[in-house]
């Protein structure tokens, strides 16, 4: 197949790279290239540079709205067209140039979790299973018809990287085998459920907070699922500490929730719902994650001190 591909983060570079395995790849678009890291240096997106490395032809407009853009798509010719995580969104004119249409790789068990953060919010729900759907684009955001899905378990120790890395995997194996069967006709497109719709909505940072008015179920959760990015924080001495990893405690409290309730070789804080968090590792800005033991050789904390407060 002829094939154009649509991505930007890391996500996507295992789909690129299996297809330009099986297909011929005619051009990949991806974001254009951004300030990124201490350095802020510009640096082309894991997909372009994934792609300059295949030699492949690379387009990186800032919008697909200008006619430019849509000649040269257009131009391109291709059979069929994949998206991955490439975000921004495809105008109904693009979707109608493919003989076989689009079809998009995204990161849940469509219609549950549309959207931009998939793999966060199913975390931080508490989903114990997610997975991955190739669904046939249409004009609707992650609205169209599943071709292929796969579905795995949401362990208790995963974070969002471990789910990601999964997830980035199992898509770009069953693309193959979507584009395979829906192109010879032995699949056929499922409509998606009425029900279950769930939208996955772009994490802002202030979200990032952590909360200790919840259950320490969703506080664990939330940690979980803002792992590696945004990563969740609260306050300690008017001073801003990022909870990296934590662990459901056992015992009851009749404290305030945000109280540091146990000092030693553990940091257990009070929660809502009488319930208790023990924090496992702990980032302070600039520095390395450290584990709880090395936070308390380094910072005095007193058992009745409380996390979230600014004084």
């Amino acid at each position: 197949m002829n094939i154009i591909f649509m991505g930007t983060p890391d996500f996507a570079v295992p789909s690129l790279k299996l297809l330009a395995n099986n297909h011929n790849v005619l051009c990949a678009f991806s974001q254009p290239a951004r300030p990124n890291g201490r350095g802020m240096k510009i640096k082309d997106s894991p997909v372009e540079k994934a792609a300059k490395d295949l030699n492949i032809q690379t387009l990186t407009p800032s919008s697909l709205k200008n006619d430019d853009v849509f000649s040269n798509f257009k131009e391109l010719n291709p059979d069929i067209v994949v998206v991955v995580a490439y975000g921004l969104i495809l105008p109904e004119k693009y979707l109608k140039i493919p003989k076989f249409g689009c079809i998009n790789g995204h990161a849940s068990l469509l219609p549950r979790w549309r959207g931009a953060a998939p793999i966060q919010r199913a975390i931080e729900a508490g989903d114990k299973k997610t997975g991955s759907c190739i669904m046939l684009m249409e004009k609707g955001m992650d609205t169209g018809p599943i071709i292929l899905s796969r579905s795995i378990d949401i362990y208790q120790s995963d974070n969002a990287q471990r789910i990601h890395d999964k997830l980035s995997n199992i898509t770009a194996e069953i693309l193959i085998d979507a584009i395979k069967g829906y192109t010879i006709g032995n699949i056929e497109p499922v409509p998606q459920k009425e029900i279950g719709i769930k939208y996955a909505n772009k994490i802002e940072k202030a979200e990032a907070e952590i909360d200790w008015e919840d259950g320490s179920k969703e506080i664990y959760n939330k940690i979980r699922a803002f792992d590696p990015f945004p990563g969740t924080f609260t306050f300690l001495h008017n001073n801003l500490i990022k909870i990296v990893s934590s662990r459901l405690g056992n015992n009851t409290h009749e404290s305030e929730p945000g109280t540091i309730i146990e000092v030693g070789k553990k940091i257990i804080v009070a929660c809502g719902k009488q319930t208790t968090l023990e924090i496992v590792s702990l980032q302070k800005p600039g520095k390395k994650i450290i584990s709880t033991i090395e936070f308390l050789n380094g910072t005095k904390i007193m058992i009745g001190e409380k996390f979230g407060s600014r004084k």
